[in-house]
C-alpha cells in the first residue's frame, strides 16, 4: 500500500534533500542493504530511529497495538535530550519492506527526495511524547 506521506527522523537540521546513504541496519534486507532512505508510516517510529543508538547498547524499538515504544537503558537516558527533526516526505518512490517490517511499516527508497515539511523538537523525548509514543 502506497502512503501519501512518510516520515524520516534525523538529528541533522535543515536537510533540503534526503539522499540514499549506507547505514548499519541490523536484520534489514538480510544484511544486503545498499544505500537507501528509510522512512516510517508512523512519525513516532521515525523519531525513534532519528538519533544514534544500537541494539548492542540495550536499545530497542517496537510497536504494539499502535503504540511505538522506545526502550532506552537508564545509563543512556541523556541521549533523549538531544534535538531531533522529523522530515515529512512524499511516499511516491518508497516501497514497504514487507518481510522486515510487517507491523512497523518501514519504507525504503533508492532515490533522492525533498522534504515537504520539517518539524523540529528540542528533544527526542518530547518528540516521542508528541507522537503518542512511549520511552
Amino acid at each position: 500500500m502506497k502512503l501519501k506521506y512518510l516520515y524520516h527522523g534525523s538529528i541533522t537540521s535543515e536537510i533540503r534533500e534526503l539522499e540514499p546513504r549506507k547505514r548499519y541496519t541490523p536484520g534489514v534486507l538480510k544484511g544486503r542493504a545498499k544505500p537507501a532512505i528509510y522512512a516510517a508510516a508512523d512519525p513516532a517510529y521515525a523519531v525513534a530511529h532519528g538519533f544514534p543508538w544500537g541494539s548492542s547498547e540495550g536499545f530497542d524499538v517496537y510497536e504494539y497495538n499502535g503504540v511505538v515504544t522506545l526502550v532506552v537503558p537508564k545509563k543512556h537516558k541523556k541521549r533523549l535530550n538531544q534535538p531531533v527533526f522529523i522530515y515529512k516526505i512524499s511516499g511516491k518512490y518508497f516501497k514497504l519492506l514487507v518481510n522486515d517490517s510487517p507491523k512497523t511499516q518501514i519504507y525504503i527508497s533508492y532515490r533522492k527526495v525533498k522534504p515537504t515539511e520539517v518539524i523540529s523538537f528540542s528533544s527526542v523525548a518530547k518528540a516521542i511524547k508528541y507522537y503518542k509514543g512511549e520511552n
